[in-house]
């Protein structure tokens, strides 16, 4: 998929750059694999089911960032509701398997709704309106393993666009190129 020569900024679909994170930042997708392939397989369902584009994305033990271009006027909040409600789903029933009754417990107490919740309400959402601004989102997407420490180069983190920018490695996830 690409974007190379689509014009981003020349519609009234909107470019996001959007960070939603797990409740009380624990570290839930690094516990083994499986954890973060369910936010692969959601994003590949969400992409299609809201037909955007996904230009960039990384993600981290207890976040996400993601930079997407919504079309056909389609909601940014629905598209997130449905994505971290799968998630959650997924994640929950994975974690009662893998019996992390702790982590369980700490996601029902800070979810404060008398169930368990894996994310914050509120995700952050920018509305990029410019190839300047797209640059440097997608510059800090691929370094933010770097500056958490995980990783020495951006191409080293398995589960971040930058290694389809960088590699061509679609082998995770295929991302609408924009470069």
């Amino acid at each position: 998929m690409g974007l190379r020569n689509r014009k981003l900024f020349d519609n009234q679909d909107n470019t996001y750059f959007i960070t939603s994170s797990v409740l009380g930042l624990r570290k839930v997708f690094s516990i083994h694999e499986t954890y973060y392939n369910i936010l692969i397989e959601s994003l590949y369902f969400t992409r299609k089911k809201y037909t955007s584009y996904i230009i960039a994305y990384v993600l981290m033990p207890n976040h996400i960032h993601v930079i997407l271009t919504m079309n056909n006027g389609k909601s940014i909040s629905d598209y997130m509701r449905d994505f971290k409600r799968h998630t959650s789903k997924e994640i929950v029933k994975l974690l009662k398997k893998d019996k992390k009754d702790k982590l369980l417990q700490d996601l029902y107490k800070l979810g404060g709704t008398g169930n368990y919740r894996l994310w914050k309400d509120r995700f952050d959402d920018l509305i990029i309106t410019n190839e300047k601004t797209l640059k440097i989102k997608i510059d800090y997407i691929h370094n933010n393993p770097v500056e958490a420490g995980l990783v020495e180069n951006i191409t080293d983190w398995k589960y971040s666009s930058a290694r389809n920018y960088y590699l061509d490695d679609d082998s995770v996830f295929t991302v609408d190129r924009v470069f």
